[in-house]
């Protein structure tokens, strides 16, 4: 009698974590999918709609930051001319692991109509692998957030940052369209 007990605590042991894995699941779809679809719709009208600024005007944010790996730099004016989207990141970041392959679909989507870089903040060193396990490596810029790690930096000390995700995107010409705090 015992022995059935333990296997009929597991068996229902089993049912409810597999019922809190699809429920995580289904959470990290949809979440991917609202960004996706937000990301989309943004910069489908920024390209679209936005106006051609008055001669000699500069309206651009200045970061300019070193490459996660490497001894590269990555500058906002890197990717003056079409909307950008700067995707924070941290290893630590459970909604990062479901945003980030949704906003590389969209990337690709997209093509060469915006450009999408990841910033590596608030994180610990290990940004790299992520950044090789989610597959944006090769594919966008990966960048490091200066002093991120130290709860300051870009992601902090420019957009208000107290934790990840962050998304912010710029127009054609740098200024700030639009800034996404949290999952």
């Amino acid at each position: 009698m015992a022995r059935n007990t333990k296997t009929h605590q597991g068996k229902k042991r089993a049912e409810r974590e597999a019922r809190q894995r699809q429920a995580h699941k289904k959470r990290l779809m949809r979440n991917g999918a609202i960004v996706g679809v937000v990301a989309i719709s943004v910069a489908v009208f920024l390209v679209a709609t936005w106006p051609e600024p008055d001669v000699g005007s500069t309206e651009a944010e200045a970061w300019d930051l070193p490459a996660l790996v490497g001894d590269g730099r990555y500058a906002l004016g890197d990717f003056g001319g079409e909307p950008t989207v700067a995707v924070f990141f941290a290893s630590w970041c459970t909604v990062c692991e479901g945003e980030i392959p949704e906003f590389l679909a969209v990337s690709r989507e997209i093509g060469d109509r915006c450009h999408f870089v990841g910033i590596n903040s608030q994180d610990n060193g290990r940004g790299g692998g992520d950044a090789d396990k989610w597959g944006i490596t090769g594919e966008w810029p990966i960048a490091r957030d200066i002093g991120g790690r130290n709860q300051s930096g870009l992601s902090v000390d420019t957009f208000g940052a107290r934790g990840m995700p962050l998304t912010v995107i710029y127009t054609p010409h740098g200024t700030v369209a639009h800034i996404q705090r949290g999952g």
